[in-house]
This record gives C-alpha cells, structure tokens and sequence, in this order.
C-alpha cells in the first residue's frame, strides 16, 4: 500500500508539472514567469497523497491540462499582441526621416507625379516642420487643379510666418495663387422636372447660358430656367470657389390663355369713288406778230448805212485833196463830209439795232416763257457810238 501511494503521489505531481509547462509553451505572458514560485504548488498535492480524489486527476494529465486554474490564466493571452509599440523617434531619426522623405519627393515632382509628390512633403512636413515642404506640398496640389486643397495648403504655408527675405519670391507667388484660385468658377448641373423639357434655356443673372452644367463665379445669382409650355422658375443660389453644386429646378406647366370670341366683322365699306381730274382750259393761240415794222427799220438802217458810206467816201477824196493843196475850202468839205457819213452810219446802226430787236422778240405770255426759257433761243444786241467810229454788240443763247 505505501508503495501505491508513492506512486500515486509520483504520477500526481508528474501531471501538475506537465500542465504548468504547457501553459508555459501556450501564453508568452507566462512564459516570462518565474520558474521558482511554481514549485510549491507542486509540493502541496504530495502532501495530500492519502486523498482518493487525487488519483482520479491522473488521466486528465497525460494531455492538455484542464484544471481550473490553468483555464482562468489562459484568458489575458487572448489580448495580448504580437507586435510591439514603435518608440518614439529621436530628433535626429525625425530630422533623416523628413530628408529622407523630402529627397523622394522632389524626385516625383520633377517626373510630374505631384500625388505621390504630394503625399511625401507632407510626411515630410509632419516630421520636422517647415516652409519648404509646406510651399512644394501646396505646389503639387495646386499643379493637380485641387483648387480647395491648394488654396488651404498655400495658406497654410503664409501662416507659418516663413522668412520675408529667404522666401520673398514664394510668399508672393502664394498670395497671388490664394487671390487667383479664389475665383476659381463653381460648377453647377442644373436638373429640371419634368426632364429636358422642349425649349429649356436657362440664365445666371439674366445671361443665356449653354447647357446643364455651368460655369458660375463665386458669390450670390439668380438662376432662370424657362421652357415652352412652362412658367419660368427662378431661384437664388450661392457658390463658392471650385464648389461642385447640384441643383434641382421643378417647372409648373403654364396656363393656356383663354380663347378670346373674335367679333364679327363689319362689311367692307364701297370702294371711293375717285373724281375724274379737272383738264385746266386750253389757253388762247397767241396771233403771231407781223415783221413789218421790223423790216422797215432794218430799211431805214440799210439807207442810213449807204448814206454813210457815200459820205465817207467823198470825205476819203477831200482828205486826199486837202493833202495835196491844204486849203481852208477843203478843210471844211473834209469835216462836212465826215460828219455826215459819221451821222448816216448812227442812224444806221440804231435802226438796225432796232429791227433786229422787233425781227427776234415775241409777245409769248410770261408763263409760256418761262416753260419754253430752257429751251427757246435768245438774242441780245447793244449799239455804241463813239467820236471816231460806232458798232454794236450781240449776244446768242442757245
């Protein structure tokens, strides 16, 4: 008997053993136990050798253990995990992360890869904090055409108080791309019900727009849309810089207008009986004027012109005598004969004036003249006498 219970005693504290071990293989948390506090627990049941239960807990050993104990401790393992906590960079590791990270993506920038550019300045800026990797991260984001994320990473580049002298140029250039991507135009698609009505035109402020989308400013508008059959419906809306804005419009079908009775129609007035035009009366046949009178004075100048040239002639003889014997007789036929034949061609000329003048002018009434002015032909004639000689003078309109 007292060897049984030895053995008993023996198999016992062999299986305590054996699930003290395999908690140790199952649980890094009691793998870092000391092996020391495990041996008086394993002292304690060969104490209690004499005990029957004892010898009931023997075939349970010989595989994983299932005692209580092993069980409540086995629960923390479930939480523990595997990977370790990163420490916490020095300054040095942050500074050579940050270059490190900053090298690498000037390289993508300069390939035009301004994402992933993007994406290491900031890593880089979130290590050591700067201007630099502030100005090329807004940069990149501004070269992407993220107008919102651009105008923020440029601000936040003023923000952080960069040297005025060291980036004079860059602080510059920031303030101008925040005042220009500012007016960057918000787009707007505008949707109507019912759907693409017949005739849909639509106006920001009054200006005719094309299409569904458009292209608005920044700031407050009055959006129109108008369609056939359809009242037109406007709205205020209010964008901002590159915003991206759906708007819903529903259009109320109009009215007809109501049909208005059409009056009867008065009869046709008769047409106006137009009076014939009154004939003006035929005007009287002027006599023509007999060209006696006119005859008879061109005679009369005719006679005076043969008288003259008589005497001129006798006046050219005494001359010649007058020079050949220079008397005083002679003298005086000379002046005599002159005088005459002088007197003769005035009379001459005067009456010839006269009769041309009777021979050319008719007695055709004032109106008749001058409808006739245009076209009829006009004679004018002036006589002149002088102390030597006489002649006239004419004028012919045709």
């Amino acid at each position: 008997m007292r060897s049984r219970s030895g053995r008993l005693t023996m198999l016992t504290s062999a299986a305590m053993v054996s699930g003290l071990l395999t908690l140790t293989n199952v649980s890094p948390a009691f793998a870092q136990t000391d092996a020391k506090p495990a041996a008086p627990p394993a002292a304690k049941p060969a104490a209690q050798a004499p005990a029957a239960p004892a010898a009931q807990a023997a075939p349970p050993a010989a595989g994983t253990p299932a005692t209580a104990t092993p069980g409540k401790a086995a629960e923390p393992a479930a939480t523990v995990t595997t990977t370790k906590p990163k420490k916490p960079l020095t300054e040095k590791q942050k500074k050579d992360e940050a270059k490190k990270l900053y090298k690498e993506a000037e390289a993508r920038f300069d390939k035009g890869e301004y994402a992933v550019a993007a994406d290491l300045y900031r890593q880089a800026d979130e290590h050591v904090p700067g201007a630099q990797p502030k100005y090329k991260l807004a940069l990149s984001l501004d070269k992407q055409g993220l107008a919102v994320d651009a105008v923020a990473a440029w601000q936040a580049f003023l923000d952080s108080k960069p040297d005025a002298e060291k980036f004079k140029d860059k602080i510059t250039e920031a303030q101008g791309r925040v005042e220009a991507l500012k007016k960057t135009p918000a787009q707007v698609r505008v949707a109507t019900t019912p759907e693409a009505p017949p005739g849909l035109k639509i106006a920001i402020d009054g200006v005719a727009q094309t299409g569904a989308e458009l292209s608005v400013p920044p700031g407050k508008h009055t959006l129109t849309v108008s369609a056939e059959g359809f009242a037109d419906a406007s709205q205020e809306i209010e964008v901002s810089f590159a915003e991206t804005r759906d708007v819903s419009v529903t259009l109320t079908p109009q009215a007809p207008p109501p049909v208005a009775a059409t009056p009867a129609q008065p009869p046709a007035p008769p047409p106006a009986t137009t009076p014939p035009p009154v004939q003006p009366p035929p005007t009287a046949p002027v006599e023509p004027r007999s060209p006696v009178p006119a005859y008879v004075t061109l005679g009369l100048a005719g006679a005076g012109a043969v008288v003259g040239t008589i005497f001129g002639i006798q006046a050219l003889s005494a001359k010649g005598d007058f020079d050949d014997d220079p008397t005083t007789k002679t003298a005086d036929r000379v002046d005599r004969n002159a005088l005459i034949a002088d007197m003769s061609f005035a009379v001459a000329l005067t009456f010839g004036v006269t009769g041309a003048v009777l021979l050319l002018s008719d007695d055709t009434p004032a109106e008749t003249k001058a409808a006739a002015s245009s076209t009829k032909k006009n004679a004018f004639v002036a006589p002149f006498v002088s102390p030597t000689g006489g002649g006239a003078a004419a004028r012919f309109t045709f």
